[in-house]
């Protein structure tokens, strides 16, 4: 084995262990974003449609295929979802590391001297990455999604090696387009940065057609099918998290940025030191650096994420730090020049790589998800007593009781409950009305609507404090420890319960 595959092999090794350190510090379950799409799952299983409550077709979920894929899981008894989606992007998370490492061989050109800093330094800087490994395992579509962008990348960087690349670049379209509608955004980029670098393309009028015929097809069907069972094409959660605010996007979407970036501001600084003169006439680095550039202004543009954990930034990482390989190269370049002694360059260059390194690792697992997730929000704990509470549900009340929930996962799940979602994602009502806050994700709320419609149970605040709640309800926990809730539970009081049809 050569020194670089073992050196490859290590990366992988840590970064197993890692993910299992976090696994079992959010105490081997996944988020309870999660569990939206896996109570879609379970319905479609169970024979009542791709749905939230059976009955009510809205699409409160943006990961079609990831819902599509986990679903089967949910119908296994004794073991929970989250081992087997927790695998599953534990396993498409190790792909990720191998693929970035093959795209960042295609930019070997005049960087070839130099080589092993391109296939070593982006792998592990996304093994030693805290959010690259927490959503690794926190069970949403993430791993999946950044599987197919690099897909994208790698098959359309090879186009001019033969017609199974253009095959696979069609194919992965399509399923990043399946796992999340930003991948439309993925396909227009591609194409029109295509369309600019033709004269690179060998056969680029086939390629460009057969593309744009297979793809559109594909649209009519898949958009098709949403327009036909749901009744629009766009997402409710288009609606809810009030993408078209965008005066209050900008400022949270930029807020979101600086967070993602800051805290990899050391390593991202290198991407100054491209020549992007050179760069923009390049097919491949062009590429990578429009695809980062439009889609962080997409981030900006829908406001980031009320998590602040980086989530929608983790497809964008992998480019980012080649990227940043590349302009580190180009530093060692410029030290060799200094110095005029390549081995002096390098001596520095390889201190500086381990420094950034250790940083990477220090700062993202101190700062981000670990340390804001787990150690000082102590989600593993709140997030395991929604489960357990929605499994309290589930045993000790009437099947057809009514709950209204903040958190619209793990306790909707678990209780297999008719649930009325007070942010609106899986309401359509609500997820219509007009934003009420400046929160990512968490802009719409409606108390009065939710009162309206008496559920015996609330669930969490939602945009209201003590004094909007009727006085028809009264604060309640589990009886029994091991299942109650941390959060806030209102129920009706026991005389208003009675007098419901």
């Amino acid at each position: 084995m050569s020194k670089h595959k073992k050196y490859f092999v290590i990366i992988l090794l840590f970064f197993v262990i890692y993910c299992f350190f976090l696994s079992w510090s959010f105490l081997f379950q996944n988020v309870d974003d999660a569990y939206i799409s896996y109570r879609y799952g379970k319905n479609l299983m169970e024979g009542k449609g791709l749905v939230y409550n059976q009955g009510e077709y809205v699409e409160g979920y943006t990961n079609f295929l990831w819902t599509i894929i986990t679903a089967p899981f949910t119908t296994i008894k004794n073991v929970d979802v989250s081992i087997f989606s927790s695998s599953i992007g534990l396993i498409l998370s190790m792909i990720n590391i191998l693929l970035i490492t093959l795209i960042s061989k295609q930019f070997n050109g005049n960087l070839t001297k130099y080589i092993k800093y391109l296939i070593l330094i982006p792998p592990l800087f996304l093994a030693l990455d805290d959010s690259i490994a927490f959503w690794a395992i926190g069970g949403m579509e993430f791993p999946m999604y950044t599987m197919f962008i690099l897909g994208i990348i790698y098959n359309y960087f090879k186009l001019n090696e033969g017609k199974k690349h253009l095959y696979f670049l069609i194919m992965f379209l399509m399923l990043c387009t399946l796992t999340r509608p930003e991948g439309n955004m993925i396909f227009v980029i591609t194409l029109t940065h295509m369309l600019l670098f033709r004269k690179n393309i060998n056969g680029f009028r086939s390629i460009f057609i057969s593309l744009i015929v297979s793809y559109l097809i594909f649209f009519a069907v898949y958009y098709g099918f949403k327009f036909l069972f749901y009744g629009q094409m766009i997402p409710n959660t288009f609606y809810a998290k009030g993408v078209t605010d965008l005066k209050m996007n900008f400022l949270l979407g930029t807020k979101y940025l600086a967070l993602c970036i800051g805290t990899r501001l050391y390593i991202f600084i290198f991407i100054l030191f491209i020549p992007f003169k050179k760069a923009f006439k390049d097919q491949k680095l062009s590429y990578l650096i429009a695809f980062s550039i439009i889609y962080i202004a997409y981030l900006i543009a829908v406001g980031g994420d009320w998590m602040i954990a980086n989530r929608f930034f983790v497809p964008i990482l992998p480019m980012l730090y080649i990227l940043s390989a590349i302009g580190f190269i180009n530093v060692i370049i410029k030290l060799k020049e200094y110095f005029n002694d390549e081995q002096k360059a390098l001596k520095y260059a390889n201190i500086l790589a381990s420094v950034l390194a250790i940083l990477l690792f220090v700062l993202t697992l101190s700062l981000l998800e670990y340390k804001q997730l787990i150690i000082r929000d102590s989600n593993a704990k709140y997030e395991m007593q929604w489960s357990m509470f929605g499994k309290w549900l589930k045993m000790n009340v009437d099947p057809k009781t009514v709950i209204a929930v903040g958190p619209a996962g793990k306790i909707p799940y678990y209780s297999e409950l008719y649930t009325i979602d007070m942010w609106g994602l899986n309401n359509d009502y609500i997820a219509k009305t007009n934003s009420k806050r400046l929160q990512a994700g968490h802009k719409k709320f409606d108390i009065d609507y939710v009162l309206s419609l008496n559920p015996e149970f609330i669930i969490g605040y939602a945009g209201f404090t003590d004094a909007d709640i009727s006085s028809r309800y009264e604060k309640f926990n589990a009886p029994d420890e091991k299942y109650k809730c941390d959060d806030v539970v209102f129920r009706l009081k026991e005389e208003y319960r009675k007098s419901l049809p």
